[in-house]
C-alpha cells in the first residue's frame, strides 16, 4: 500500500510537468508583427510589406491592424489600403480601411501614455491554405506627401 501511494504522488507531480513540456513543443498559432515608420513621415506611395509564415496546414484567422501614433497626428482618421493574397501569390484582395483614432470630441482615444497611443482595428478574417506564404501590403491613402505622427503599423492574426 505504501508503494502505490508513493507512485501516485510521483505521478501526480510528474504528469503536469510532462503535459506542460509537450504543450511547449507546438508552435504558437497566429502572427503578430510591427513595422516602424521613418521619423520624418510615411511617404505617400510607400507600402509596408508583411510576409507571414508559411502555412503548414489550412488555418482560419481573425485579423487586426494596429496603429501606433503620437499626439502630433494631424487628423481624426487614418485611411489605409490593405491588400493580401490568400489564394495564390498573384491574386490580391484589397480593402480600404478607415482607422478612427479619436473620440467624438476629437481627443485621441487609443491606449497609451504621455504622447504615444496605440489602437487596434478589425480586418476581414483570413483563411489560408497549407503550403502557402501569404503577404499583406499596407499603404496610407491620404493626400499628404509625408504623413507625420504615425510611428508603427502592425498586423495581428489570431
Amino acid at each position: 500500500m505504501r508503494r502505490s501511494c508513493k507512485q501516485f504522488i510521483q505521478l501526480f507531480f510528474l504528469l503536469p510537468a510532462v503535459l506542460l513540456s509537450a504543450a511547449g513543443c507546438h508552435a504558437p498559432r497566429g502572427y503578430h508583427a510591427f513595422q516602424s515608420l521613418p521619423t520624418d513621415g510615411w511617404k505617400r506611395g510607400d507600402t509596408l510589406l508583411f510576409t507571414l509564415p508559411r502555412q503548414t496546414e489550412p488555418q482560419h484567422y481573425h485579423a487586426r491592424i494596429e496603429i501606433r501614433h503620437t499626439g502630433d497626428f494631424p487628423y481624426r482618421s487614418l485611411w489605409l489600403v490593405v491588400s493580401r493574397n490568400t489564394v495564390d501569390s498573384l491574386t490580391f484582395r484589397t480593402d480600404t480601411i478607415e482607422c478612427v483614432l479619436t473620440d467624438p470630441n476629437g481627443h485621441f482615444d487609443g491606449d497609451g501614455i504621455n504622447n504615444l497611443y496605440q489602437k487596434s482595428f478589425s480586418l476581414p478574417d483570413l483563411t489560408l491554405p497549407a503550403g502557402f506564404t501569404p503577404t499583406v501590403k499596407i499603404a496610407h491613402h491620404l493626400q499628404d506627401r509625408y504623413l507625420t505622427g504615425i510611428t508603427d503599423v502592425g498586423i495581428r492574426l489570431y
